[in-house]
């Protein structure tokens, strides 16, 4: 019974049909892209991230995140 389940699945292609429910689920959703010099995500008041360049006495030049 479970040979004649798999050949019937593979038969229908109910995995290319389940992917392609996925894929045009996501297509008509709304895009969430920013186009980012312009418009600029909203930063809450906590956020406390910092970038900056660290310079060595050797010249190099590195973010504070390498070190």
């Amino acid at each position: 019974m479970n040979t004649a389940v798999r050949y019937l699945r593979s038969l229908l292609l109910l995995e290319l049909l389940a992917g392609l429910g996925v894929t045009l689920k996501h297509f008509f959703r709304r895009g969430i892209t920013l186009q980012f010099p312009e418009e600029r995500t909203p930063t809450s008041n906590r956020f406390r991230g910092l970038h900056a360049l660290r310079r060595y006495p050797n010249g190099e030049e590195r973010c504070i995140a390498c070190k």
